[in-house]
């Protein structure tokens, strides 16, 4: 009987300049970690949802694609706070969270990603979000709107299907 081999993926560099990986070998069985990602569906008083879109800079398969306020949660981020202070740095609105509403998970070429989304409101109709340089644009949409944007992951526009 051979020895199994080492399938654990050579560590990549992190933001802060550690070494990361997103898997490891316990025995036989190898097991990924997800990297895990918070959005929300932001809206205002008339129902509106915040669509925010990707600069043309981005990766070409995403490049001016439309997603949701959030991003990853970091190592030292609590759930809820975390996707606050997603939602105030992209778009400087200060919002109130109501509660999770849709997970959806993915795989990328490097790494898993699972996706918690909350629902969210912010004071006002329409207010105008002060955009951080991770997008270009945003929009307020109806719920009837939804269907007329390219979204970056196909999980998003389903999770807002089914959820406004």
């Amino acid at each position: 009987m051979s020895k199994p081999k080492n399938t654990r993926r050579i560590p990549r560099k992190g933001k802060s300049g550690t070494k990361t990986s997103n898997t490891a070998t316990h025995g036989r069985r190898q097991r990924w970690f997800y990297d895990v990602r918070q959005y929300a569906l932001v809206q205002d008083e008339e129902q509106n949802t915040l669509l925010l879109q990707l600069p043309s800079t981005y990766d070409e398969d995403a490049a001016n694609s439309w997603t949701l306020p959030g991003g990853k949660l970091e190592p030292s981020d609590e759930p809820k706070p975390g996707i606050l202070r997603e939602i105030k740095e992209e778009t400087g609105l200060n919002a109130t969270l109501q509660s999770p509403c849709s997970v959806a998970r993915w795989t990328t070429r490097n790494s898993k990603k699972l996706a918690i989304f909350y629902k969210a409101t912010v004071e006002g109709v329409k207010p105008a979000p002060v955009l951080s340089a991770e997008h270009q644009r945003f929009a307020w949409v109806t719920p009837a709107e939804v269907k007329n944007f390219h979204f970056h992951r196909e999980d998003m526009a389903t999770v807002l299907e089914e959820n406004l």
